[in-house]
Parts: structure tokens; sequence; C-alpha cells
């Protein structure tokens, strides 16, 4: 199911931005469509609206980014994902709350599955710095699992030099979380370690 036209799927030079990736993983493996309600997080930085841009190719590039987290929003929208306030959101859905900053909580009640995504997309800067920051929020965040639930924690990354950092992390599987390198095309996904989770 393609939300937008094909030039928009991605973001600039072919690159998905964290926005996108937590759009594309949502479609992929926990759409509402499919019996969840999903809430996501995106922070004033990944839609390129803070810090400085300087050089031509940053304006360039943070362009590309507000642009391309409008469209995000939009068709997270059109799916029925909530988009921020997720501490509101749970209590209106009575669901669990997860404390933390988790990237998605998606949860399905009549399975009682709750994933919960840390993501990284593209970067511009050393990707290895925000994964590992992402590993330390996911590490903090499965000590406080929703209790009655088969929570399902996962760390989701785009693109090959990020996905080799976070290959080299797999003791994560002994905390039950998973490892997914998401690709352009959902048939090219690769599950790094942990139980993959099922296609929605």
């Amino acid at each position: 199911m393609r939300l937008l036209p094909p030039d928009q799927e991605i973001g600039s030079r072919g690159q998905m931005f964290q926005p996108r990736v937590k759009l594309e993983f949502v479609r992929r493996y926990c759409v509402p469509k499919n019996g969840w309600s999903v809430c996501v997080d995106i922070d004033a930085s990944e839609e390129g609206r803070t810090g400085k841009w300087e050089s031509r190719e940053a304006q360039e590039r943070r362009e590309a980014m507000i642009r391309d987290a409008r469209h995000v929003v939009a068709s997270l929208k059109a799916l029925h994902v909530n988009v921020g306030a997720r501490k509101h959101w749970c209590h209106s859905q009575e669901l669990p709350y997860v404390e933390g900053d988790p990237d998605v909580v998606a949860y399905n009640a009549r399975t009682k599955c709750c994933i919960i995504a840390e993501v990284e997309g593209a970067s511009s800067g050393q990707p290895e710095q925000k994964l590992y920051k992402a590993i330390g929020q996911m590490v903090r965040l499965v000590s406080n699992l929703p209790p009655g639930w088969n929570s399902r924690p996962v760390i989701v990354v785009y693109g090959d030099k990020v996905a080799s950092h976070l290959q080299r992390a797999h003791a994560l599987e002994k905390l039950d979380i998973a490892g997914l390198a998401l690709a352009d095309h959902d048939r090219d996904d690769r599950w790094l370690f942990g139980e993959p989770l099922s296609r929605q």
C-alpha cells in the first residue's frame, strides 16, 4: 500500500529521514487497520526545525526534512495513527502508559501485544552516537514494560552504516530486544537479531 507518490516515498538522495522510517515501520509491522492502536512521537529536530543549518547543502537537507515530515505526519494521520501527546492518548484509549520517550508504541488489544520501538533514520551526523543513545533509551524502557502485555521491544535503523553498528549490539537479544534494519522496500528488511515481528 503506497500512501504517497513514488517521488515522495523517501527523503532526499534516496535516504529515509527518521519520521519516514517511523511511518514505514508502522505500515509494515503494526498498521491500525489490522487491529493496532499506534502512537508515534516526532520531535522538532527530526522535522528539521531546530539547530544551525549554515551551508547550502545543510539548508537543502533541512528543507527536504521539513517537506518530508509534513507528508509523513499527514500519512500517519490518514492511517489513524496518533502523533504526539502520548500520555493523554494512552489514558483516552485506556491503554497502559510506558514511561520514557519511545518513538513508536503500538498496542493490539485482541492479542495483548505491545510493540515499543526506538528508531534511527538517515543522519548527517555520527550514526553510531545516535544509535547508542537509542540503545540506552531502550534498555531503560525494558525495565518498565506494561504488565499483562506481551511486550516486543525493537530497535529500528535505516542505512548500512548504522545497521552494521546495531548488528554488533546483538547482546541486546538477552534482554528480548530485537534489531531491525529497515530497507527502502519491505521485502528487503533484515532482522539483525531477536525474534522478528510478523508482517501486519
